[in-house]
């Protein structure tokens, strides 16, 4: 008798052990030799038939999709001009954020020198437009007013969120990074916020983070971030809930440290060419220290005094006026007015429907310069002629002016029978006290 094992063979060798077995089967001679046979044609009819294999396609690699290395391509880069180092077109960008009344057909109105007389063919005033902005700029003295008076929004209506103002309490410097107390005579010499680690330097503390730092170290950085490819700008830096169409300070506050960071401080370069190449902060628009007016040391930075004024001593700087001699006179812009515009400008691309590209249009503009009881603006002092935007500060120094001009003073700037006001925005009041009695009637 043949027993049979378990075990599975390939089709191949099947045959071959049926064949070999009913062989056996035969000569063992058994009268059921027929029917094992007729049961083992069963036992192969009854198999499963294995399936033909199929045929395998040939392979073939499809192209794979690079990942993406720079979010910012769907983006667009920004303006250049490449008359400025390649630097980013800053009039393009402002313009479009902040569109300009148009110029007189010669250029803005020039003076021969600081104080002095116009250049002839150069002293025709632009016309102002509703909706539009002053392209010929002198004085930061009707910033946060009604555009038709020639001034801009200030970091306050921008919201720069490492301004840091002082109150407005009727104390000289209201509304500036200086907080002086009631009785401070020069303005300049009352302290800014964490600028206690040296000049071009703010600390990092608990209670305020970054300390001031000027726009331009911000505008730098996010110059830097963006054009470096490796954020996804929309999705990290923008938060519209919270943060309207500018940059989440939170996200600001990490691209100025990556560029400007040492421990617990921000560190930075003036904004100007050095050995003839630009700084790491460099701003053109400034066009601060220009020869021949800055020639007598009498200049403080963008800010061009005459020498009389310079030597005075206690004279706040910003009330000289911006250039206003040569080729530059009225050209000077606001480096927190280019960060304003830059951050719309990417606003505008990330959120369209909400962040329009003019900056009247957008959250931040709203009701701007519709009362100037509530305004932004700093308190003026008397100026040599208190007409003239192109004025220098009056020696002796007289603050705060007497309103008789088109200088801002605390009549035009704070409501009757108050020492403060309302004015939208962030302070700081720990170093400014308030009046103890009513000054006004």
């Amino acid at each position: 008798m043949v027993r049979l094992a378990s075990f599975s063979l390939p089709k191949r060798n099947l045959v071959s052990v049926v064949a070999l077995l009913l062989a056996l089967a035969t000569v063992e001679g058994a009268p059921k030799t027929q029917q094992r046979r007729l049961q083992m044609m069963q036992m192969m009819q009854m198999r499963p038939k294995c399936p033909k294999p199929k045929k395998k396609k040939p392979m073939t690699m499809k192209p794979r999709r690079p990942k993406t290395q720079n979010p910012v391509f769907s983006l667009e880069p920004i303006p250049v001009n490449e008359d400025d180092f390649g630097e980013p077109d800053w009039e393009a960008i402002l313009e479009l954020a902040f569109p300009t009344w148009a110029p007189p057909a010669n250029g803005c109105p020039r003076l021969k020198e600081l104080g002095g007389d116009f250049v002839e063919g150069y002293d025709v005033f632009p016309t102002p437009e509703d909706g539009k902005f002053n392209p010929c700029y002198y004085t930061k003295a009707f910033a946060g007013l009604d555009p038709k008076l020639g001034g801009y929004p200030t970091p306050i209506d921008t919201h720069y969120p490492y301004e840091f103002a002082a109150p407005f309490m009727m104390q000289p410097g209201d509304g500036s990074t200086h907080h002086c107390q009631q009785d401070a005579i020069d303005i300049g010499a009352c302290p800014k916020l964490g600028k206690d680690c040296g000049p071009d330097c703010a600390s990092i503390t608990d209670n305020y983070g970054i300390g001031h730092i000027p726009p331009f170290v911000p505008l730098a950085a996010i110059k830097n971030a963006y054009n470096s490819g490796k954020h996804d700008v929309c999705a990290d830096w923008f938060h519209f809930e919270t943060s309207g169409c500018n940059i989440e300070k939170s996200a600001m506050d990490r691209l100025v440290y990556k560029y400007f960071g040492e421990e617990n401080t921000i560190k930075y370069q003036p904004p100007i060419l050095m050995d003839g190449k630009p700084s790491s902060t460099y701003f053109r628009l400034e066009y601060g220290g220009e020869s021949p007016a800055c020639d007598q040391e009498n200049c403080r930075g963008p800010h061009y005094c005459s020498k009389a004024v310079a030597d005075a001593g206690v004279i706040w700087g910003d009330f000289c006026p911006y250039v206003s001699t040569g080729e530059h006179s009225g050209l000077y812009r606001h480096p927190h007015l280019a960060l304003a515009a830059l951050e719309l400008w990417i606003a505008n691309q990330c959120m369209p429907s909400k962040c329009p590209s003019t900056w009247l249009d957008s959250p931040n503009g709203q009701e701007y310069g519709t009362n100037p009881e509530k305004a932004t603006s700093i308190t003026w002092c008397e100026m040599d002629n208190n007409e003239d935007p192109m004025a220098q500060p009056a020696v002796p120094y007289v603050w705060p002016t007497s309103g008789s001009g088109i200088f801002p003073g605390h009549e035009l700037l704070y409501p009757a029978g108050k020492t403060t006001k309302q004015a939208p925005g962030v302070y700081v009041t720990e170093y400014v006290d308030a009046k103890s009695v009513n000054t006004r009637s």
